[in-house]
């Protein structure tokens, strides 16, 4: 690849290179898709040079221009002003919501990616992606406006280029992915954690996969090598005792354990080094050096609870015990009493790390992991026992969660259809509005019309003689802020119909008339000042507003984390997120502090809500996509999925012996 040089004639880095290397790529793919159909080379030029630009803005390798200057458009020239170029332009909205829908998952994840690439530069990616549909769709737009082609020509074009479009930009958006998977590129742009200055590197690389994934041979097995090598080594080691010697020997020390664990007098650091551990064959000293290395790294995980430890810790005495008499402790199939500890460190990762001991789950473990600690004999039977009923348990806390949810699901419903209503109106608008709009006319849009809009949508559909009539008032809105002379002469004799047509639609979402009014009012302003020639008024941008959470009327287990107002852009999902599946485990940081734990009990036909079941309550979250998307920033929103707290303990007690 040759060597790239930045505006400011600094070396390009990985990130420009690969920036670069997308952009040719994804103009390379437009001007395939577009070959297909289009045999002018005019055309296919100026189609790939708009879509160029506008990835250029996306990406932050330019300042943000007035796109529609740039070829010969103003919001009054957007074409929606004109009946007959009507269908052509919401046409083009429902192109741009076929193509997002088709490509969601590879470009969500794609767009993931490119915010990690640039996340150490001093460019910043928009929420729109530069090779979304953003991009393609306003490079459509500049193409029939360059090449003045009427409405009807626009429509059979648009009709003509779909299917290349959805064919050749979604293999694009999997080959991009591989390539910045190939790179090193991460799926996530969470920021680092910071590091705890306590930890050596090499501490904090003996806690990651990498290192489980760099052993030889799998953690369990390694550890219980390393320790026979060692053993075997000992000339004191207990295989030159009589059998029957060996046999009171084990009978004592398994006693001994009972004795400490009933009177609570504690044990030594570590049964293994200590004189009674001497004396053990080098197979029962590998599984005991296992055991401790198990607890010893539960005792102090970070990840699980202090309740979690606690009960954990309970298990010492009686896996001991088991590795004294076990053949099949540590063989390829992992034992059950393994499997238990595992079972239950997977469910404390998912609990407050404040957790009560009287919390019903955590007093259920408690008392079905008791009678371990008194039984006289320990043997596969008792743990794999124990493990059925731990098991049991936890599907059956995941089941009534689920249940408790489901009397939601009609409410999760009707959220979704609003939730589909309101990000299809801020679409429509964001692709309306152009660079230079009114500021006043335009937080008009955004704030209030936004609504009207979505009404439409949820009541007729984005098809319907309803939603299109809404779509050209807009336009029409925007276009007689337009101080141009013509427009001057024109609005007088437009402006009452205009005017009429607004207070419909604001009447129609239920406002009173003095809301009608107040609303209404500034663009009234703009208007009379147009009119008269005089400097219009200034308005500064009206804030993004973030997503809100608050309870549903009549329903006071049920909260919703979702967006009430116009959003611009589009909030890609994490893979973890976007392929979950009905019963995960998730947790979501909310922006009251409050944090959301539970299982995935519903996710909505379209993909555009989760109903989220707390296992230990009858709180119920329901959350957007969008919503949900603005808070993968949080460290505490995760999915969870199982981990082996003994191949852990395993890893780290070979790393750090």
């Amino acid at each position: 690849m040759p060597q790239v040089t930045l505006t400011g004639g600094k070396p390009a880095t990985r990130a420009d290179l690969l920036l670069a290397h997308a952009r040719d790529s994804f103009l390379r793919t437009l001007r395939q898709a577009a070959g297909e159909v289009i045999r002018h080379p005019g055309w296919i030029n100026e189609f790939t040079f708009a879509a160029g630009e506008c990835f250029d803005e996306l990406a932050g390798l330019r300042e943000r221009q007035d796109f529609e200057q740039a070829h010969g458009l103003t919001a009054s020239r957007i074409s929606l002003v004109h009946d007959s170029d009507l269908d052509y332009s919401i046409e083009l909205m429902n192109l741009d919501q076929r193509l997002r829908d088709h490509c969601v998952r590879e470009l969500s994840a794609l767009h993931l990616r490119m915010r990690t690439l640039l996340a150490d530069t001093d460019r910043a990616l928009q929420d729109e992606s530069p090779v979304g549909s953003e991009s393609v769709c306003r490079a459509l737009r500049a193409l029939k406006e360059a090449e003045r082609l009427s409405p009807a020509e626009g429509l059979k074009l648009l009709g003509q280029l779909e299917e290349p479009l959805l064919r050749h930009l979604s293999a694009y958006y999997r080959e991009l992915e591989h390539q910045f998977v190939d790179a090193g590129i991460e799926t996530h742009y969470r920021a680092a954690p910071t590091p705890d200055p306590t930890l050596s590197i090499a501490e904090d690389w003996a806690h990651s996969a990498a290192a489980r994934a760099s052993l030889p041979l799998h953690p369990l097995d390694a550890l219980r090598l390393a320790a026979l090598a060692r053993r075997e080594a000992m000339p004191q080691a207990m295989t030159s005792l009589d059998p029957g010697l060996a046999s009171a020997m084990l009978e004592r020390v398994e006693a001994w354990l009972g004795e400490r664990q009933h009177y609570g007098e504690g044990l030594p650091a570590s049964l293994g080094t200590s004189e009674l551990g001497a004396l053990l064959s080098p197979s029962k000293a590998a599984a005991v050096e296992v055991v401790e290395a198990v607890c010893t790294h539960a005792s102090a995980s970070p990840s699980l609870p202090a309740t979690i430890r606690t009960i954990l810790a309970q298990l010492r005495v009686p896996l001991l015990r088991l590795a004294l008499r076990s053949e099949t402790l540590l063989a390829e199939k992992r034992h059950p009493a393994l499997l238990l500890v595992d079972l239950i460190a997977n469910l404390g990762r998912t609990l407050p790390a404040n957790c009560p001991p009287e919390l019903p789950i955590c007093r259920a473990l408690m008392q079905l992991i008791h009678p371990l600690g008194k039984a006289p004999r320990l043997s596969e039977k008792e743990f794999a026992a124990t493990f059925d009923s731990v098991e049991t348990l936890v599907r059956g806390r995941q089941r009534g969660a689920l249940a408790r949810a489901s009397v939601f699901a009609e409410e999760a419903s009707r959220l979704e259809r609003r939730e589909v209503a309101l990000h299809q109106a801020s679409r429509a608008i964001y692709l309306m509005v152009g660079h230079q709009a009114n500021p006043v006319v335009q937080n008009f849009v955004e704030g209030y019309w936004v609504h009207v809009l979505a009404k439409a949508a949820y009541r007729y559909g984005t098809d319907s003689p309803q939603w299109a009539a809404r779509i050209q008032t807009a336009n029409r809105l925007l276009a007689s802020a337009n101080p141009d002379p013509a427009t001057r002469q024109q609005l007088l004799a437009q402006l009452p119909e205009l005017i009429r047509d607004l207070e419909q639609g604001l009447a129609s979402i239920r406002l009173i008339p003095e809301k009608i009014r107040d609303g209404l009012a500034p663009c009234r302003e703009v208007h009379a000042a147009i009119i008269a020639g005089r400097p219009l008024p200034v308005s500064s941008r009206r804030p993004s507003v973030p997503a809100s959470l608050g309870p549903v009327d009549e329903k006071p287990n049920l909260r919703v984390f979702k967006h009430k107002q116009y959003f611009a852009g589009e909030l890609p999902l994490a893979s973890d997120w976007a392929e979950l599946e009905l019963g995960q485990r998730v947790s979501v940081g909310l922006p009251d502090g409050s944090v959301m734990r539970g299982f995935v009990a519903l996710i909505g036909p379209l993909q555009h809500i989760l109903l989220i079941a707390d296992g230990d309550s009858d709180a119920v979250l329901a959350i957007t996509g969008r919503a949900l998307a603005q808070q993968l920033d949080s460290p505490q929103t995760r999915v969870f999925h199982d981990e082996s707290l003994v191949d852990e303990a395993a890893t780290e007690k070979l790393i750090n012996p």
